[in-house]
């Protein structure tokens, strides 16, 4: 075998130098801001070592898409379905319900490479609130990976047969500029799905497997040349570790350097005897020993680090220093006993590894995820959780079903309060909005009205009239929702006010200017203001204290500080401008002077960390309807 094809040790360190960037992001350093780039320093190198694998065999004419693909499940099939496997046993133990069944789905997902699709259409991002409660969420970067090598193979091969091997690289350097520029535009334009899926993702493999292409081609570079590459290489990595953040648009140009970088290093140390500095450093058996291990970490930190915030302690001090010692460990146990061991067992074709690897291991994550969903996440498993999750989600049909669907109209579907022939109100809004569904119940029905609910996502009170600018945002059945509505007397808004504060914000005047044309139709308007967030952290104390027989907690709070929303400009200016408007506050019911309740009739009141439950909502209602009357009613007397 060419010298060019021996192992690297440096590359196994630079393995170590992405690992740890991403599981010190991930136990929360703040100065590494940036940390997650490191899945894009493996990207470049798993574009590189299995292009140049492919490149060789295909030169060679022994390439084969069995002993390819053979090689890729030996290499992360074991690891990673042991740790499906064993994760379920503290999901059982810890997860609430509804996040065991999630959970389970996100199971199958990671098992068939498709959890970066899964997480794309159920989470509001990686950086969102909710992703640190996704034990699984780290095998979005797998899929990605495997995707790649499901098309890459093909792609090679064929661009190899049309030129002979004589344009490939030019080829493809055309090819990579092309995903360069798709990956800048996604990540300007729909991040999301920037984020988790191969488009945006690509060119950082296929950097790594354009300087495979071109490896045995360049001249031998001279020993002071790559010293500078190196370090320039790992300035490329670092500094965006700690300059770029989760604010940061991404991937697009914030990840091409850290990926330039890596390709810089990979280049510096091909020819051992002129190696560059940094090449040598993390060459060191320290870096060797990390980079080994480094798969096997990858997925064992992130579940560890995923539970210890579910139960709503913060990853801080010496527990964290605990999570990563045991991320480690467990590592290193992975790595000596599933992925060292597989790799020498016989497993001569592709067939053989179906049967005795990927076969089982179906059969027992799809029954594992069988009986989560049969049994409904296990509910008995907490022993007053039952009766929480009961009451969090009665009566929810209405709430579930006439959020983001189009049943406009459907008043046997979608309505509160009292049942009759006419129409009263309607209640629009985003999910805030959906929330206060059982809320409005409760004081329609007092008020003998009859409202229909059509709430969602979004920007949903905008007209095409008011905010033509801003249209392509909402979904078009938030625009009918309003139209609708101007059907009736009475119209019920309730919004996340707090994300439309700022009058920089784009939609800050059409909201305005929409609400000044429903008064001048003289149609009644109730506005429901921002309900007082609480942390999920806290909340997830308060629900393992009432519900689990695990006792970790001894400081979990009933009450939060009373927020002023001082600077909520939207609120003060729509109160200046329509004062007639009649104003629901949610902290009115459940707040004094500095502190909110979260708790009333020693019920949780919170679906999550800043929505009512269904049944919190409806208690909200009781209790405001016992302090300051029906609004709804004074609305009526007025007309």
């Amino acid at each position: 075998m060419s010298n060019l094809f021996k192992y690297r040790a440096d590359i196994d360190g630079l393995r170590a130098i992405a690992v740890l960037l991403v599981v010190l992001f991930h136990a929360k350093f703040s100065a590494i801001s940036g940390g997650f780039i490191g899945v894009d320093v493996f990207f470049v190198i798993s574009g590189f070592l299995i292009s140049i694998i492919i490149s060789k065999e295909v030169r060679e004419n022994r390439f084969t898409f069995k002993s390819f693909y053979l090689r890729r499940i030996k290499r992360l099939a074991p690891a990673l379905i042991a740790l499906l496997i064993l994760t379920t046993i503290p999901a059982y133990l810890f997860l609430f319900a509804d996040d065991f069944e999630i959970y389970g789905r996100s199971l199958i997902h990671a098992y068939l490479t498709t959890s970066n699709f899964f997480l794309w259409q159920n989470t509001g991002g990686y950086f969102a609130a909710n992703t640190d409660l996704f034990p699984l969420l780290h095998t979005w970067s797998l899929a990605v990976e495997e995707q790649f090598y499901f098309v890459w193979p093909v792609l090679f091969i064929l661009l190899y047969k049309l030129t002979a091997g004589k344009y490939l690289t030019r080829l493809m350097f055309v090819f990579l500029i092309g995903l360069i520029a798709l990956s800048v535009y996604l990540a300007n334009n729909n991040p999301h799905s920037a984020y988790f899926l191969l488009p945006a993702r690509a060119f950082e493999l296929m950097m790594g497997a354009m300087l495979a292409v071109s490896y045995e081609k360049v001249p031998k570079t001279h020993r002071n040349v790559n010293h500078i590459m190196s370090i320039f290489g790992l300035a490329l990595i670092l500094i965006p570790a700690f300059l770029i953040s989760k604010q940061s648009v991404f991937p697009g140009f914030n990840a091409f350097w850290p990926c330039l970088g890596t390709v810089l290093l990979i280049a510096s140390g091909r020819d051992k005897d002129q190696q560059g500095i940094i090449n040598k450093i993390i060459a060191h058996r320290s870096f060797v020993t990390i980079g080994l291990i480094s798969y096997s970490l990858y997925l064992w930190h992130w579940p560890i680090f995923s539970f210890i915030q579910y139960l709503g302690l913060e990853l801080s001090g010496l527990l964290r220093i605990s999570a990563l010692i045991l991320s480690f460990v467990l590592a290193y146990l992975s790595w000596r006993f599933i992925e060292q061991p597989i790799r020498h067992v016989n497993l001569p074709t592709l067939g053989s590894a179906m049967k005795k690897i990927m076969l089982p291991s179906f059969l027992i994550l799809t029954t594992i995820y069988a009986v989560i969903d049969v049994q409904n996440g296990f509910p008995d498993r907490f022993k007053n959780l039952a009766e929480f999750d009961k009451k969090k989600n009665f009566p929810s049909t209405v709430r579930k079903k006439c959020f983001d669907a189009d049943l406009i109209g459907n008043i046997e579907q979608c309505n509160l309060g009292v049942k009759k022939e006419q129409i009263d109100g309607m209640l629009i809004g985003d999910s805030f909005a959906n929330h206060s569904a059982s809320f409005i119940d409760v004081l329609a029905k007092d008020a003998g009205l009859y409202i229909h609910d059509s709430t969602s996502g979004g920007h949903p009170i905008l007209t095409r009239m008011n905010a033509p600018d801003v249209y392509d945002y909402p979904p078009d059945y938030a625009v009918k929702r309003l139209e609708y509505a101007l059907n009736f007397e009475h119209i019920i808004i309730a919004a996340n006010w707090n994300n439309y504060s700022s009058p920089d914000n784009i939609n800050y005047e059409p909201i305005l200017s929409t609400i000044e044309s429903i008064t001048k139709k003289d149609i009644k308007i109730t506005v429901i203001e921002s309900l007082p967030a609480t942390t999920k952290e806290n909340l997830h104390k308060l629900k393992f204290m009432k519900g689990s027989d695990f006792v970790f907690f001894d400081d979990a709070e009933y009450f939060i500080d009373k927020p002023t929303y001082k600077n909520n400009h939207i609120l003060n200016e729509m109160k200046r401008r329509f004062p007639n408007i009649t104003y629901i506050d949610f902290k009115d019911a459940m707040c004094d002077d500095k502190q909110c309740a979260i708790v009333l009739n020693d019920t949780i009141i919170y679906r999550n960390s800043d929505h009512l439950n269904t049944s919190g909502a409806a208690m909200m209602a009781e209790k405001y309807l016992s302090l300051y009357g029906n609004p709804l009613k004074q609305v009526e007397a007025s007309k």
